[in-house]
């Protein structure tokens, strides 16, 4: 079995058959939708998603295709998936062979993780290059906002040779603590010495290069996190990881209806001067509930309702609308989602 059956099949069972396969396939893009973003949430699937950007529609069906066909996955006509006794037997087999992303949070480091890896890696091809006095190379990243991005970086600091034996300094210490940081160091490019590539470095590491991935991303956000908590130490990684977002973990469009809600608009007025469909704003905020601490959703739904809502969700032991609305005739289905949302991702009992 492949590393990443293994991976649809983990997912699959978070989704304990509530959501369509596609569901995973969406996670795994990192499609930014709101319903994309509370799956990944809601069950637990923070890790994976934008792990496959470039995953394909047709592979994606090939993998599922393949897991029906080997009895471990049972598929029904609206496209969920539950796994059969095989399937949950083969996946207790699979946590033991295969490695599981530990450190992985697309949804909090996916987009930063791309876009430091792209600055680490040409801001060392630079540096390494200048050491040298090698003015004539092929930037290892082709990609002009990263590019500008280090030109402005570089502009700001005249010592290049200081700032080359800080950012070695800053990678040794960081990379020191994780098992293999030869995972990101044979992908560095430095003067007259091109980094392997994603294909080469699994080769060489003797992994599927689908595992290779994981593992890659796994170092990458173990990165991030440990940079976040010791900014003071790390200067240099700090700025190359660092994005300009005025809300994290949220979606764009999100972001903005929030920022109306903190200025004390009401959903139908959001709606309004947003242009958009009211189903759309209360997407929204499920998202904000899921993604910030602390919202406070006493003006769509009182706390003993919530109360309620969320005794009953952990009774029926599922996530689905339906079912639930069926026992709480009285609440809309927004507020039927506000529950799940401030429920959160604990396990169904």
């Amino acid at each position: 079995m492949s590393y990443l059956s293994f991976v649809i099949v983990y997912c699959l069972k978070q989704l304990n058959g509530e959501r369509s396969i596609y569901s995973v396939y969406h996670i795994l893009k990192g499609k930014k939708s709101s319903q994309s973003i509370q799956d990944a949430h809601l069950y637990r699937l923070q890790p994976f998603f934008l792990s496959l950007p470039k995953l394909s529609r047709n592979y994606f069906d090939e993998k599922i295709q393949s897991l029906s066909d080997s009895q471990m996955i049972m598929l029904n006509e609206d496209s969920r998936a539950q796994l059969t006794p095989e399937g949950e037997k083969a996946l207790e087999g699979m946590h033991s062979t295969f490695f599981f992303p530990e450190h992985m949070n697309g949804l909090l480091y996916g987009d930063r993780g791309f876009v430091f890896w792209r600055r680490l890696n040409l801001l060392t091809q630079v540096l390494s290059n200048h050491r040298h006095e090698e003015t004539s190379y092929y930037p290892v990243q082709r990609n002009r906002s990263i590019q500008g991005w280090i030109k402005d970086f570089l502009h700001k600091n005249d010592d290049w040779d200081r700032m080359a034996s800080s950012l070695f300094q800053e990678l040794h210490e960081s990379l020191t603590r994780e098992n293999d940081p030869y995972i990101i160091v044979s992908r560095l490019t430095g003067y007259k010495d091109y980094g392997l590539t994603e294909m080469q470095a699994a080769e060489e590491l003797k992994l599927h290069a689908e595992e290779y991935r994981y593992r890659f991303l796994d170092l990458i956000h173990s990165l991030i996190q440990w940079i976040d908590g010791n900014e003071g130490k790390y200067p240099i990684l700090s700025s190359l990881s660092s994005l300009n977002q005025t809300r994290k973990n949220i979606t764009l469009s999100t972001a903005k209806t929030y920022e109306l809600f903190l200025s004390g608009h009401s959903i139908e007025e959001i709606a309004q001067l947003r242009k958009l469909k009211v189903n759309t704003i209360e997407d929204h905020f499920i998202e904000i509930i899921l993604s910030q601490d602390q919202v406070d959703v006493d003006a769509f739904i009182t706390p003993s309702e919530l109360v309620h809502a969320i005794s009953v969700i952990e009774e029926l032991g599922t996530r689905r609308l339906k079912p639930i609305k069926d026992r709480l005739p009285h609440l809309s289905y927004f507020q039927i989602r506000i529950a799940i949302a401030k429920r959160g991702d604990r396990n169904d009992t």
